[in-house]
């Protein structure tokens, strides 16, 4: 028997009306208990209990991005309902309406805000005409935290979840994602870490060595081919040769140090990060726009370590400053996704924006501080990090463009010193 459904409406096919940075996607929930839903498995709903009613099966469509989501009218208020404090939500909202910057996805037209006082401090966004509901992503998780995936979960099952955690990270002292999981294989990010991990097994087997590049005569590289930079290597053929240097000598490994390792932590570490920070801004940029931050944050990061490290003498390695350049992305792009931190044996939930500026904070402080037996990269890191931040706001306008492109109805572009708002709150 077909499961009742809630809200039979036309398919959205709409820009996300808050990022703007992909189309919204629809989210089809069943009830499992009052106040619980849970997204349809692949192979169909399961069967109900004997004697239990039926699952109510509710269609919405949030973005992947920016966790905001539109609820058709009628929806938010059976969504909300297992809150004694959220039942009949959309009944409570304030009657006089504000001007608003974003437009129905639906299609009708500009929406209004209304305020929901005793509930929320932002007001959510409406359209007059179909009664729709739009709700960022800090809103959707007060008002219908149902939908998200952590709403989904038991007590229990978070609990365990968090327990697992707290224990890997008192080894690890790495951040974990609480909830941003990417809707793509990541293939541009599996195929650097598998190229890093073939690399560091010829390092094991010897056919790479991060002792080649020291200077022969005129600074140039003796021995076999090098890939790890040496800044009084660069320094001397630069001396000898001058621009000749860049063909002759081995400036080429700005371009390739990145693909050695100190060893197994270094190695590990990094690409953890890579796959953690990696994934969700692959889905959003694309292959092509992911691998040129990379690049370009691996290259200017290890070229300002070169002109600005006091350890000269040791080759550079490590994937960090491409690693670096990802992260700003993810900071561009997701501020407010949830990390967890161990901090003194307390498991911390930090917005994305306050780890990394923190993180970054840090690099610049320890780059300042730095002495002649530095061994961490921190003006790779610095420098990378400003590479991604500087490529980011370039990549999100082309993105935007694309996905306005390929819906029915496309956002409406930000206007300053307009009434109401455009980003997400």
């Amino acid at each position: 028997m077909t499961p009742p459904y809630a809200s039979a409406h036309e398919r959205v096919d709409a820009q996300c009306p808050a990022c703007r940075l992909h189309a919204l996607v629809p989210l089809i929930l069943y009830s499992v208990e009052r106040g619980r839903w849970a997204p349809i498995p692949a192979k169909g709903l399961p069967p109900p209990r004997p004697g239990a009613p039926h699952p109510i099966v509710v269609h919405i469509d949030a973005c992947p991005v920016c966790n905001g989501a539109w609820f058709d009218a009628g929806e938010l208020n059976l969504l909300a309902g297992g809150d004694a404090n959220l039942a009949n939500i959309e009944q409570a909202l304030d009657p006089q309406p504000r001007p608003c910057e974003r437009a129905c996805p639906r299609g009708c037209g500009m929406l209004v805000e209304r305020a929901l006082p005793g509930k929320i401090t932002t007001p959510i966004d409406q359209c007059h005409r179909c009664g729709g509901l739009w709700l960022d992503g800090n809103e959707r998780a007060k008002l219908a935290k149902a939908t998200t995936r952590e709403g989904q979960k038991s007590r229990g099952e978070l609990l365990t979840r968090r327990g697992v955690i707290w224990v890997a990270q008192l080894i690890t002292q790495v951040p974990v994602e609480v909830e941003n999981p990417a809707t793509s294989t990541p293939w541009t990010v599996l195929s650097l870490l598998a190229v890093l991990a073939v690399c560091f097994a010829l390092q094991l087997t010897g056919t790479l060595d991060l002792g080649v590049c020291m200077p022969g005569a005129n600074g140039l590289p003796q021995g076999r081919p090098c890939l790890a930079p040496i800044a009084n290597a660069l320094f001397e053929q630069w001396h000898s040769l001058g621009p000749a240097a860049l063909v002759q000598g081995s400036w080429y490994t700005l371009l390739t140090y990145w693909l050695l390792h100190g060893g197994w932590a270094h190695l590990l570490g990094n690409c953890y990060f890579l796959y953690v920070f990696g994934d969700n801004v692959e889905h959003l940029f694309g292959r092509a726009r992911f691998l040129a931050i990379f690049l370009a944050a691996a290259l200017l990061g290890g070229l300002a370590e070169v002109l600005l490290s006091k350890n000269s003498g040791a080759p550079l390695v490590g994937a960090s400053g491409g690693i670096a350049g990802v992260m700003a992305a993810y900071l561009w792009c997701f501020p407010r996704n949830k990390l967890f931190q161990l901090i003194l044996f307390i498991q911390l939930k930090l917005p994305a924006w306050v780890y990394l500026i923190v993180w970054i904070g840090l690099q610049a402080m320890m780059a300042a501080l730095e002495t002649e037996d530095a061994s961490v990269a921190w003006w790779t890191h610095l420098f990378g990090f400003m590479t991604g931040a500087a490529l980011t706001p370039i990549f999100l306008a082309q993105r935007r463009r694309e996905v306005s492109a390929r819906v029915r109805v496309p956002a409406l572009p930000y206007t300053r010193g307009a009434p109401g708002h455009g980003p997400p709150r």
